[in-house]
């Protein structure tokens, strides 16, 4: 057979390798950040409206990161969805030099298995299993003695009085990315997006988009 015509029957399957070598995991060297979930209080609301807010922040040195010399980002959120959150994705936009990869499965709370992907612009590190973020629930929480007794006689009633004692309790998470002293950490902007609500890959897409494009080749060759 000519090895023009071989190559384009196998053109399709040549793009098709490609894509899934450029969206297969990373490998880690075992020094890069590490992605940990944790407790956490302070928070960055998850609701039915807004289920995959964004993050942004700067890496420092501060009293979260798992040893004093580490550098690292620390950012909480709080379920309010009104339903446990049983799979959550962290999308970390890549960073030049760093590769993104799970803690380790003792430093991990609230989920028993983590995996990590990069699709080579963004590194998703994805939650299950476990117990999972329990939905937080309203509560009416006193700033003063008034509001205190107004609250032990009827929770509507304080809501209506003071709205703002009234508010979302429990369901927090911490979001910690960690690297160590020797990664030169420290300064570098993290950002990326908190999905509780499943989102198509880009490796999935572009895997999708290349085996219509064959697909499409295919029909009109037989036409």
């Amino acid at each position: 057979m000519d090895p023009g015509v071989l190559l384009k029957h196998f053109r399709p399957a040549l793009l098709v390798l490609a894509v899934a070598v450029f969206s297969a995991s990373a490998w880690a060297d075992g020094i890069d950040p590490r992605v940990i979930i944790q407790k956490g209080s302070g928070s960055i609301p998850i609701t039915l409206t807004n289920p995959n807010p964004m993050f942004a922040a700067t890496a420092t040195q501060n009293s979260h990161c798992l040893t004093q010399s580490d550098a690292c980002v620390f950012q909480v959120f709080q379920n309010q969805t009104g339903q446990t959150v049983h799979n959550l994705t962290i999308a970390i936009n890549d960073l030049e030099g760093f590769s993104f990869q799970c803690g380790d499965s003792s430093q991990i709370l609230f989920f028993s298995s983590c995996s990590s992907s990069d699709n080579g612009h963004v590194t998703d590190v994805s939650f299950s299993g476990g117990t999972g973020i329990v939905a937080a629930t309203q509560q009416c929480v006193p700033d003063s003695l008034i509001d205190i007794s107004l609250s032990l006689l009827n929770a509507n009633w304080c809501k209506k009085v003071d709205p703002d004692d009234f508010k979302f309790v429990g369901g927090e998470f911490g979001l910690l990315i960690d690297a160590t002293k020797d990664e030169n950490f420290v300064g570098q902007s993290v950002t990326g997006q908190t999905l509780t609500t499943p989102e198509p890959d880009a490796g999935i897409m572009i895997l999708s988009a290349a085996l219509a494009f064959g697909l499409l080749k295919l029909l009109r060759r037989g036409a």
